[in-house]
This record gives C-alpha cells, structure tokens and sequence, in this order.
C-alpha cells in the first residue's frame, strides 16, 4: 500500500506549525516552562522543514533536501532539551546539535549523498534517540507526581518506536531510490501518519503538565511558610485533622510545642533581621532533626509545633531535646553571638482526642518548662506515667 507523500508531509507540518504556535502562546501564559518554549520551537521546527520535503521536485542531496532533513533532525533534539528543561536539568547545546551533525557529516559519504532512503532512514534513527531520551527523561522526573508526564511518557516511546520500524521499513524496501521522493511502504506511512497524532497529542499534554506543576507551585507556597519552611498554620491543621482522624480511638501520635525564648528581645536588641534569622535556624534544626513522616509547622511568631505520627511520648521527648540542642547552637553563627533557647512542651493522644485537646495538653506542659526556668523540654502530666514507664523499660534492657 502506498500513500501520497507531499499529502501526508503537508498534513503534518500545518498540524506542527498550528501546535507551535498554541504552545508559545500556552509558554506567555504560563510560568517558568522553559520546557513548553523548547517543544514550540521543536514543533515549529518541523513545520517549517515540511514545505522543503513535500514537493514533488525534490532530489536527494539537494540544498532543499539538505536543509529539510537538518531541521527534521533538529526537531526532536529540542524536544529532548525540552523534557531536560521541565525537569530543571541543563540541555547541552552540543548534543541538541549533535544530530543535525551527525546527519551533515553522513552526507558527505557519495553513497549516502545520493540515497534518499538512507537518508530518511538516519533521519528517524536519530529522531528515534532522541525520542526515546526524552522519555527516560520525562520517567526519571516522575518523583513530581505529576499526572500529564506518564502520557507524554508513553506518546515518546511509541513514536520512537515506530520511528525505529519506519527506518528498518525504508532502508529494507527503499535502499535502491537515489533521485526523486521515496514511495512510502506501509509502516513508513504510518510513521507519518502516527505524527500527527504525536504532535496533537504531546501538544496538549505538555501545556497540561506545565499549568499541573504551576498549580503544584501554587499549593506548595500556600503550605510552606515562606521564611522558615515549615509548614503554614493552615496546612499543620489540616494534616494534624487528618492524622487524629486516621487515629480512631487509638492513640500513637505525639507533638511538640515550640516556643523560642525571650524571642521580643532579640528583636529589639539585634533588629528583625537578626530575628528573622533566629526563626530560620529554628526551621532548619527542626526540619533536620525529625523525621521525613513528621510535620513541623509555624503557629505564628515564634511559636512552632511538631506533629509525630506513631511516635510514643519518650520518643518526641528525644526528639525535641535534639531540636533544643541543635538549635542553641545557631546564636554561635555570624557576627553578633548570642545564645538563644527554646522552650517545648510534649503531648501523647489518648483514644477520642481531637487535635485542640492535644495542643491544649501540650501547651500546658510548655508552660510548665516556661515556669520552671525556659530552655527546658516538659512533658504533658497525663503523658508523664507513660515516660516513666518507658525509660523504665530501656533501664532494664540495659541492665539485662
């Protein structure tokens, strides 16, 4: 079976220059998708190289040819680059390059100069590389959890494909063509076709992917304080909520109530900047201290808590000496030293608590650390029999 060639490559291209032009107008709305320019530029790309291969006056190893073929080898490079750039990776200009040159230097082979199949045939090769790379990018990228990599994921890898079997298919049956278009053969046709639905396809996908990781953005930044990178009071609550929900009426889940010490002092005595700086160290020796299941997020002001699913009392007491200790040594850090403290109050839930009833029994322990002279960590006195009982245990394993 046979297809018009010049049909095909002009069904193609407009389909390419139409999907460039929809993605450099998605890129203006959208923001920081590098990617999204690099896939434009790739689908404009091939647009513009289907006027020089659809006419029907086209001899193999013209300029017409020799230009046509460097941007259809360009095209996928620059989508590779493109995959690179939505996983904040840098594209080497010299392997987006590397393509086109393999291609021009094959060229000066007399054989390959006057073969249009091996031509074509190196042309979907490289095409194939390059697809196929773009797809272990998009995959190796997939700890984003975004939706719209997997179909871009699996449109790449098809289309590699059939890049590959449309060579075989061309170089088996067209090897003899030396002047003239090549007559496609079955699957040779069907590369062309299977394009435009690869161009259509990873058209919307990569806008899709693009406005998913914004939206991503979006979320992220209304979840993070933005100064010490903990979480928001809103987005602590609504994981505490959902933790003490998954509870029931059992109970494995600790928290910690953070206070920093003499805090408006500070302020007025080395400036906000200097304060500011205090938060942040107290951000970063929490987020370092505990766990990748734990929580910690900002109240307001100064006050911090810490959220420790399946943590006992004794195991939050630990772990909130830890923070202490880490944390006092930040005031050794730049040009004015100072010593700075924290003050922590620790709670264990009990079976129908909500998360106010913890924070009340946590706040209730910290204060009791206020009182009893600051830079302490006090625990919850309904919480205090179970720590006994704990360093009890670890005493007679010791022992033992």
């Amino acid at each position: 079976m046979t297809f018009d060639l010049p049909t095909l490559l002009t069904a193609g291209g407009f389909v390419a220059a139409v999907s460039g032009v929809f993605l450099v107008f998605a890129w203006m709305q959208t923001e920081e998708a590098r990617g999204v320019l690099w896939w434009a530029a790739a689908d404009l790309l091939l647009g513009a190289s289907v006027p020089m291969m659809a006419s029907d006056t086209i001899v193999a190893g013209s300029v017409q040819m020799l230009v046509g073929i460097t941007l259809l080898n360009l095209s996928p490079a620059l989508i590779w680059a493109s995959a690179r750039a939505v996983n904040r990776r840098h594209a080497d200009l010299a392997i987006v390059g590397a393509g086109p040159g393999v291609w021009l230097i094959a060229m000066a082979i007399p054989l390959f100069r006057e073969s249009a199949a091996l031509q074509i045939g190196l042309n979907l090769l490289v095409s194939a590389l390059f697809l196929g790379a773009a797809a272990y990018e998009f995959w190796r990228g997939r700890d984003d959890r975004l939706s719209a990599r997997w179909p871009l994921v699996v449109l790449l890898a098809l289309h590699a494909g059939s890049c590959v079997v449309g060579a075989v298919d061309i170089l088996a049956f067209s090897s003899g063509a030396t002047a003239g278009m090549v007559i496609l053969h079955s699957w040779l046709a069907f590369v062309h076709l299977e394009t435009l639905a690869f161009v259509v396809g990873t058209s919307i996908f990569t806008v899709a992917m693009a406005r998913e990781r914004n939206e991503m953005a979006h979320r992220l930044a209304a979840s993070i304080d933005a100064l010490t990178g903990v979480a928001t009071r809103r987005a602590f609550y609504e994981r505490g909520e959902t933790e003490i929900a998954a509870l029931g009426n059992n109970s494995g889940l600790a928290i910690i109530l953070f206070d920093i010490d003499g805090f408006k002092t500070i302020n007025d005595t080395f400036g906000h900047a200097r304060g500011d700086k205090v938060l942040q160290d107290f951000g970063s020796a929490a987020l370092h201290t505990l766990r990748s299941t734990d929580i910690v997020g900002r109240l307001g002001g100064d006050e911090f808590c810490a959220l420790l699913p399946g943590a006992s009392v004794g195991a939050a007491y630990i772990a909130a000496e830890r923070i202490r200790a880490a944390f006092a040594k930040s005031g050794d850090e730049g040009e004015t030293k100072f010593r700075v403290t924290i003050s922590a109050g620790v709670a264990a839930s009990r079976p129908g608590w909500t998360l106010d009833a913890l924070l009340q029994a946590a706040d209730l322990a910290l204060y009791r650390a206020k009182l009893l002279g600051r830079d302490r960590v006090e625990v919850d006195s309904g919480s205090e029999p179970e720590l006994q009982a704990e360093e009890g245990a670890i005493h007679a394993r010791q022992v033992a």
